[in-house]
């Protein structure tokens, strides 16, 4: 019998994170929880229904429910919601795609999704509650700390490290050994050549900064 997950979040993520826990094959998905938009309660949504708000987590786990995975996009709302998780005794899953290529040597943190067509090397390690999205490619011995976003489509060469709750956007290209710092947000289709600090939007040919990024 398999082990009974809840997806947190209803959208278009929830969508993709679904999918892949459908397809991996390891639990049953009781249902999602969405904070966002209340009026959803009971609504249908991928094969399951949205039980309601975090005012649910109780009677979910009551049911014997264990375990959880975020299906959202937001980088800091996914590492400010783990302690409310963790708290009410969930463990955090990790979803990954059966048609990923993922090397046999890295090591993947709880509540990481890597979905399909994403590539990620030997020697990488993922930290907790992160996104590696559609087509992504993440070279040899990169660091990716907690909460980071790989948008679909980026390239990263080998020795990348990216800080915590960082959000690489669609298409961008990084040069090997390139260090990206936390809370920052590089914009689609760059080009990163040189290292960006903490708390910063960035972007270009090559990425360069445009203002500080003061969400945290």
């Amino acid at each position: 019998m398999k082990e009974k997950i809840i997806i947190w979040g209803a959208s278009g993520h929830a969508k993709v994170v679904s999918d892949i826990v459908r397809t991996a094959g390891n639990y049953e998905i009781i249902g999602f929880i969405d904070d966002v938009r209340p009026d959803r309660k009971a609504m249908e949504f991928c094969g399951s229904y949205v039980l309601g708000g975090r005012e649910q987590l109780n009677e979910v786990y009551n049911c014997g429910v264990r375990h959880l995975i975020f299906g959202f996009g937001n980088c800091k709302a996914r590492l400010d919601l783990t302690n409310v998780v963790i708290q009410k005794g969930f463990s955090l899953a990790i979803a990954i795609h059966p048609k990923a290529i993922v090397a046999n040597d890295i090591f993947v943190g709880d509540g990481t999704v890597i979905v399909g067509g994403a590539v990620v090397n030997p020697g990488c390690n993922i930290g907790s509650n992160v996104i590696i999205n559609t087509s992504s490619s993440v070279d040899h011995d990169c660091l990716i700390d907690d909460g980071a976003h790989i948008a679909p489509g980026v390239r990263m060469a080998g020795n990348v490290h990216i800080g915590r709750g960082t959000w690489i956007g669609i298409g961008t290209i990084i040069k090997d050994g390139v260090k990206i710092g936390k809370n920052t947000i590089i914009g689609a289709g760059s080009v990163v050549l040189d290292d960006i600090p903490d708390n910063v939007v960035a972007y270009g040919l090559p990425a360069h900064i445009i203002r500080s990024n003061t969400h945290e």
